[in-house]
């Protein structure tokens, strides 16, 4: 172990971490748990901007218990060249609630000698918890080029084939957001290709106009094939505000236009409140939280409704639940949602949805959902006759008493390092996409 002399005078405020090995493991290594217990540092997502790298390996004892090697590794400013050591044994029957705590204890002795030459380890205790307003003002004062915003790029596409038609769906969206333990800010953008090809089976007439025959007698059906292209785009903007650890409010302002669904554009307002039933100590591993909230809208119409409307303001509220559970792998969520218009208590909707994230590495990862409805408010179909075209191409769309959508896809993150804060908070509102 190599020793650094150090300006006793001129310390650094925080030590930056960056730990590595976590994402390849079972719910005994987890990074939002460890994060939540250890305040005292700032989290990177970039190890080239940390100033120790924490390397975690995983073996298992000769007991059948797990053992890890905790390597931390100072690689900037006062703490280069410093290497160390530790070794967390865990005992087979352990549970993973076990075993990240003892892992969690461990990091916090690992890092406790490195701490000790920052301002904030005149600050802490043994436990490197340290007291809000101190942390309120190390996080004020910890220099972050991004102050915090994180920006995401993704694409992803569906695929739907039947026996005379086939729809291929390529969307893009950009997502930016800004979140810390009370305030979550989240802008988005997205825009949809949907690429359709029909066939349509039509009977062979000659130039007088009497069937073609084949040789077996029977009149002969030529395959016509079309093709169209529809393009859709959207906005949302959201803000929170934390109240407690169980209690959040805030609203989701949202606009789009959707020929297919009849919109020429729709714009809402959806104020709303959360509640989460767990704990947020226990949130980082499962959530199920309810949300509740009341929707202005302003529907354009593209076509006159089957109501008689180019443009109406409606007004509902809506119930959505959701649960969830973060492995090392990812986060798996079922959301469930009730909803329906005031001044029609007929008109309602109601479904269930899952969606599996999975990391591949800190900034990249893909997903996969699948979402079904039973819908009793389809109050944007239009009225009047449309040609077999139309409904080919999908243009327009016919009354079902159910939606099934299914979607995949990836997501590619960049901005901001600082991974310090965790804040959930109408991650649960189970946000329906299927259907309007």
């Amino acid at each position: 172990m190599s020793q650094t002399v150090i300006d006793n005078n001129d310390p650094p405020l925080k030590l930056g971490v960056f730990i590595d090995g976590c994402e390849n493991w079972d719910g005994g290594c987890d990074l939002d748990y460890i994060r939540t217990e250890i305040t005292a540092v700032d989290f990177y997502r970039d190890n080239q901007r940390a100033d120790v790298f924490l390397l975690i390996n995983r073996n298992r004892s000769g007991g059948g218990g797990r053992q890890y090697q905790l390597i931390f590794i100072g690689q900037r400013n006062i703490h280069a060249g410093r290497t160390d050591t530790l070794y967390v044994n865990n005992r087979q029957l352990d549970t993973d609630f076990e075993v990240r705590e003892k892992l969690t204890r461990y990091i916090k002795l690992g890092l406790a000698p490195y701490v000790a030459k920052t301002k904030v380890g005149e600050e802490i205790e043994i436990d490197m918890k340290m007291d809000s307003a101190i942390l309120e003002d190390s996080v004020e004062v910890t220099v972050d080029p991004w102050n915090y915003w994180v920006f995401n790029i993704g694409s992803d596409a569906n695929i739907e084939i039947e026996e005379l038609s086939s729809d291929v769906n390529i969307g893009g969206d950009i997502n930016i957001n800004r979140i810390t333990e009370k305030w979550k800010i989240s802008l988005s953008g997205r825009v949809d290709e949907r690429l359709r090809r029909t066939i349509q089976k039509v009977p062979r007439v000659d130039d007088n106009g009497d069937p073609v025959l084949d040789e077996d007698g029977n009149q002969i059906i030529d395959e016509v094939a079309n093709n169209f292209d529809v393009s859709e785009f959207g906005f949302n903007h959201q803000l929170v505000r934390s109240l407690s650890q169980q209690w959040s409010y805030g609203y989701d302002i949202a606009g789009r236009q959707n020929t297919r669904l009849n919109y020429k554009f729709q714009t809402s307002i959806r104020p709303a409140v959360e509640y989460n039933f767990f704990p947020e100590a226990v949130q980082n591993t499962r959530f199920l939280r309810m949300n509740y909230g009341v929707e202005l809208r302003n529907n354009s119409y593209v076509e006159e409704t089957i109501s008689g409307f180019l443009n109406e303001t409606r007004v509902l509220h809506s119930l959505r639940t959701s649960l969830g559970l973060n492995r090392r792998w990812g986060t798996l969520e079922v959301g469930y949602r009730l909803r329906n218009y005031l001044d029609d208590f007929s008109s309602w909707s109601t479904g269930l949805n899952i969606r599996a994230d999975v990391r591949v590495t800190g900034n990249f990862s893909f997903f996969v959902r699948a979402e079904g409805n039973y819908v009793q408010d389809q109050i944007y179909l239009a009225a009047g006759d449309f040609t077999e075209q139309d409904i080919l191409s999908g243009r327009v769309t016919l009354p079902s008493a159910y939606i099934i959508d299914t979607r995949f896809g990836f997501n590619y993150r960049f901005g901001s390092n600082l991974n310090n804060f965790i804040n959930r908070r109408f991650f649960g509102r189970a946000n329906f996409v299927g259907t309007d």
